[in-house]
């Protein structure tokens, strides 16, 4: 009777795993963005810019990171995460990006208690690149073991892949802005936000109008169009000032409150447009 209770249980096990794994492969992929959104609103918040909104961002952000590898480790059903992980390597994953999280977790508790310090900023702007390597092999390897080929077509699938890179993105270049301004890993930080400015508008114009080269159809409906049309517009803002950052000019604190706060704003709308892409994947099973 043991051991039919046991297969039993392994059965529900597995069934939970297997039917859940859309909801998995959406909150690794949120842990990606988070470890740019950690350091582009610590950054911020220690340069005294949007000091209410950005202490907002980070305090959250931090009970997200926390929320989502706690569900991916032992399962939360309030996320649709219904089981505890089963499979060695994806453990392993976890237990790696719960080893750095630790690490900036505490410094951005630090840096709540005291936005003056600077160094505890400085010390999740060192450590961001890391937890952003290993949640993108936690998220490689959830995809790999649970994503289905079947479910959703390759269109789709690059659909998909292309606006959720597009929400870590926005705050890459939030983050890579901060520093350029606030004077540290400059030079570093001129290069990757030039080279991340070019993806993400290449992206948003590939998923507006069609990329016929790398499969990419033109926006499917007018909901899409018009949520592209408007990050493009919004977009177009933000490259303004990131433009005469990149070019030497000195930005004034409403531009670097601009810079970071449209950035949530597109980040907020491409989670919208995600979804749109998820949906629309769906229905074309």
């Amino acid at each position: 009777i043991a051991q039919q209770s046991e297969s039993a249980s392994d059965q529900i096990t597995a069934v939970a795993l297997a039917s859940d794994a859309s909801e998995r492969l959406e909150v690794v992929s949120r842990l990606r963005t988070l470890s740019q959104q950690l350091a582009a609103a610590s950054c911020t918040y220690a340069s005294g810019v949007l000091i209410e909104e950005t202490r907002g961002v980070l305090s959250q952000a931090k009970l997200d990171f926390d929320q989502y590898i706690s569900a991916l480790r032992d399962g939360d059903a309030a996320l649709g995460v219904l089981a505890a992980e089963t499979d060695r390597k994806i453990l392993h994953d976890i237990a790696q990006v719960e080893e750095e999280w630790a690490l900036v977790a505490s410094a951005v508790v630090s840096l709540l208690e005291d936005p003056s310090n600077v160094e505890q900023a400085r010390f999740i702007d060192d450590h961001n690149l890391e937890l952003l390597a290993l949640t993108n092999q936690l998220a490689s390897d959830v995809k790999g073991h649970y994503a289905n080929p079947f479910q959703v077509s390759a269109r789709d699938s690059i659909m998909i892949e292309l606006a959720g890179r597009q929400l870590m993105l926005t705050q890459k270049m939030a983050k890579d802005s901060c520093e350029i301004w606030s004077g540290y890993n400059v030079d570093a930080a001129r290069d990757d936000l030039l080279a991340t400015m070019d993806v993400f508008k290449a992206s948003l114009e590939a998923l507006r109008f069609g990329l016929s080269s790398a499969g990419i159809p033109e926006a499917p409906f007018e909901a899409f169009a018009a949520k592209l049309d408007e990050l493009l517009l919004r977009w177009s803002t933000l490259q303004t000032p990131l433009d005469s950052q990149l070019n030497g000019a000195e930005l004034s604190d409403d531009q670097k409150g601009l810079i970071f706060h449209e950035f949530q704003v597109e980040l907020a709308d491409l989670k919208q447009l995600l979804s749109l892409y998820r949906d629309y994947a769906e229905r074309n099973i």
